[in-house]
């Protein structure tokens, strides 16, 4: 069975979650069939939403920037794993990362306009989970993956976290510095969520994709049975 994760990392910088994102990819490639992408968001130009309908009219956003780009493997196809990693700033995610979430609202107008032309994506049988990196312990790295999170609920995203290590996903600390790959330091919590939650989006969308299919095969041939004259059965 083939898997598909795709991480992602929402900071403006390459540092320190870049390394948690791939780290959670590695561990998400370690179960069998599983392919990995990376995209980050560093030096792309990534604008908030304005909510100027644009999207609901022609089928697309409108703002010409680096979104499109971006959101692509998201969308063409739909993963069946995402991972999106974010940096705290200001005891929340940052404003890279939220623009790129918000976004998003540009391929969903099908839901709630009945004139807009763009079916959305169907990302119910996709897994995600959430990656915070702060300066300090509790610099807000759970805020900041609860921001994930709901993301990943609003859009209809099948959410796991990081077990008894991370709880909600995959919170990092710089341990007292501030270096772009600090975060190799803090191997006791930061990095073993990270491959905690690599693994399970994997092992989760495996379950999830051979459930679907199981239940495919189930309706089949129960639609097959239904054809079957009553005096031959």
């Amino acid at each position: 069975m083939d898997i598909r994760v795709v991480g992602v990392s929402g900071s403006p910088r390459h540092a320190n979650t870049d390394i948690m994102v791939k780290e959670a990819l590695a561990a998400a490639a370690e179960v069998p069939g599983t392919t990995t992408e990376f995209v980050s968001l560093a030096n792309k130009k990534i604008s908030g939403c304005v909510n100027c309908r644009g999207c609901v009219r022609k089928g697309y956003c409108v703002v010409q920037d680096d979104w499109q780009e971006c959101v692509r493997p998201l969308i063409d196809p739909v993963p069946d794993g995402v991972i999106l990693g974010a940096a705290v700033y200001f005891f929340n995610i940052n404003s890279q990362a939220r623009a790129f979430m918000e976004r998003c609202t540009s391929l969903l107008k099908g839901l709630f306009f009945s004139e807009a032309v763009q079916k959305p994506p169907d990302w119910s049988r996709t897994v995600g989970a959430g990656i915070a990196v702060g300066f300090d312990r509790h610099g807000g790295q759970e805020h900041t993956i609860s921001s994930i999170i709901h993301w990943f609920l609003i859009n209809n995203f099948v959410c796991v976290g990081g077990s008894h290590i991370g709880y909600i996903g995959a919170p990092g600390w710089l341990m007292g510095e501030n270096n772009r790959d600090s975060i190799l330091r803090d191997t006791e919590l930061g990095l073993k969520a990270c491959r905690i939650i690599g693994r399970r989006v994997a092992e989760t969308a495996a379950l999830l994709k051979a459930g679907y299919e199981a239940l495919k095969g189930t309706s089949r041939e129960s639609k097959r049975g239904s054809n079957v004259p009553e005096e031959s059965k």
